[in-house]
C-alpha cells in the first residue's frame, strides 16, 4: 500500500464514523421529541464514544497525511496538488462527503438543543405556575373587593 493510500483509507475510515455519529444525533434528537429519557442517555452515552473514537481516527489520519508528505494542508489544499485520477477523485470524494456529515450533525444537534430548551421552558413554565398556585393559597383575595367595601365598616351602627 502506498502512503497516500494510507491516508485515503484513514480519511474514510473518519468518514465512516461521522456518518455513525449522525446516526446517533438523529436518534438523540427523537428520543428528546418522544420524552425517551432512557433512550436520550443511551444515546449520549453512544456519542461520547463515538466521540472519543473519531478522535482517535482523527489522530491515525493526521499521522497518515503527514507520512504522504501533505503535513498541514487542508484537504482542498491536498486536492489542488494532486494529478487528475483515482487518488484525486476519491479524496475529492470523501471531502464533499466529509463536509456534507458534519453540516447535517450540525443541524442535527442544533435542532436536537432546541427541542432540550423549549423542553425545559415548559418544565420551568409548570413548575412556576404549581409554585404560584401553592402560594395563593385557599385565602385568596375575591377580584374587584377592594373599592366595593372601602370606607365602611363591618360592624352595624346602633343608635
Amino acid at each position: 500500500m502506498s502512503k497516500f493510500t494510507d491516508f485515503l483509507t484513514a480519511t474514510e475510515r473518519c468518514v465512516v464514523q461521522c456518518k455513525s455519529m449522525l446516526e446517533y444525533e438523529q436518534e438523540k434528537r427523537q428520543a428528546l421529541l418522544s420524552d425517551d429519557m432512557d433512550r436520550l442517555e443511551d444515546m449520549i452515552q453512544a456519542q461520547q464514544a463515538a466521540i472519543m473514537k473519531l478522535e482517535s481516527l482523527e489522530k491515525q489520519r493526521l499521522e497518515a497525511q503527514e507520512k504522504a508528505g501533505y503535513h498541514k494542508l487542508s484537504a482542498e489544499e491536498i486536492i489542488a496538488l494532486l494529478e487528475d485520477g483515482p487518488d484525486k477523485t476519491e479524496l475529492t470524494r470523501q471531502s464533499v462527503e466529509l463536509k456534507q456529515t458534519l453540516e447535517e450533525i450540525r443541524v442535527q444537534n442544533d435542532s436536537a438543543l432546541e427541542i432540550a430548551r423549549m423542553n425545559l421552558q415548559i418544565i420551568e413554565t409548570l413548575a412556576t405556575g404549581k409554585d404560584q398556585k401553592e402560594r395563593q393559597g385557599v385565602y385568596k383575595p375575591v377580584q374587584g373587593s377592594g373599592a366595593k367595601f372601602q370606607g365602611t365598616s363591618s360592624f352595624d351602627k346602633k343608635y
